[in-house]
């Protein structure tokens, strides 16, 4: 090899690791980026299946059955469940994104990290209004049900 060689492939090694530097930099900078998708995702799921749950109560309008969901502080799941006269059965699982976790959650009712909607009032009004916060990291985001008729909001401001 002669030195106009070696020279080439110390160049190359350079340039290589110089691309290896600057797509580990972009990857460090793009981490708080999937975390923080990675919890609106999760938001958006726990919103979606309340919404379902009172749809499902509207539809059936029967006064000893339930739809709701059951989010226990501090795991990474929460559980769809359906009230039959007065026992609560699960009926599927929700496996949260990984690193977001429920910290804090909080509703009207017997079992205050359960909600349930009867579809008995007109407008399938939830068993009480409350607040579900998720955190991944440092960021947080609230999805709140309202209490008189069940929309859900999601906020970063004001969570517990």
């Amino acid at each position: 090899m002669t030195r106009a060689q070696a020279g080439g492939a110390l160049l190359e090694l350079l340039v290589v690791l110089m691309l290896v530097a600057a797509a580990g930099a972009m990857l460090w900078r793009l981490h708080p980026l999937a975390s923080r998708l990675a919890l609106q995702a999760a938001a958006s799921e726990i919103a979606s299946d309340l919404r379902v749950a009172q749809a499902r109560s509207l539809g059936e309008r029967d006064p000893d059955r339930a739809h709701g969901l059951t989010l226990p502080v501090g795991s990474d799941r929460y559980a769809v469940v359906v009230r039959a006269g007065g026992i609560v059965v699960p009926v599927g699982t929700r496996v949260l994104p990984p690193g977001v976790r429920i910290t804090y959650a909080r509703f009207g009712g017997a079992t205050p990290a359960t909600v349930l909607f009867t579809g008995t009032s007109w407008f399938g009004a939830p068993s009480g209004g409350g607040t579900v916060t998720l955190a991944s990291g440092t960021a947080r985001l609230c999805v709140r049900l309202m209490p008189a008729t069940g929309r859900t909001r999601l906020t970063r401001t004001g969570c517990p």
